[in-house]
């Protein structure tokens, strides 16, 4: 019996992650857009608390966009103007909510803009790939030198 109601409330818990996940933000994430976006927006299926909404460049600077938590709006929709954005690879939209319920749940969204920009999934695939590159000898082993 005790097993059941806790997969009861584990499936609830998984729900209420879906309900809580914007339903729609834009950028939408991984977007190339043709120019640098105005705004930020998010909208959820049901009110929430927004407690954070940050960007930060590909090299995780962050760019001041002056989002305030308001501790007494609860919103389905959140927009945010933002200012002129400095040169990145691409841009990261952190976000943090909560609902009436005290469910927490936090997330972002990447995306880019200008000519010859590519999606950001794109360029994170390809820096792991020169991360994860490794240069053996041709044996397939090594030797650590004693310093």
């Amino acid at each position: 019996m005790l097993t059941t109601g806790f997969f009861s409330c584990e499936l609830s818990a998984q729900h209420g992650h879906g309900v809580l996940s914007p339903s729609v933000t834009f950028p939408q994430d991984d977007a190339v857009l043709l120019e640098a976006p105005e705004l930020l927006a998010m909208s959820f299926r049901l009110d929430v608390r927004l407690l954070k909404l940050a960007l930060y460049t590909d090299d995780g600077d962050w760019i001041d966009i002056d989002f305030r938590y308001d501790s007494s709006r609860s919103d389905n929709s959140y927009v945010l103007p933002l200012p002129a954005l400095p040169e990145a690879v691409y841009y990261v939209a952190q976000w943090s909510v909560v609902d009436e319920r005290q469910r927490f749940l936090s997330g972002e969204f990447r995306f880019t803009y200008g000519p010859g920009a590519i999606p950001p999934s794109e360029t994170i695939e390809a820096g792991y790939r020169d991360v994860a590159e490794e240069n053996l000898p041709s044996t397939g082993s090594y030797v650590r030198s004693r310093d």
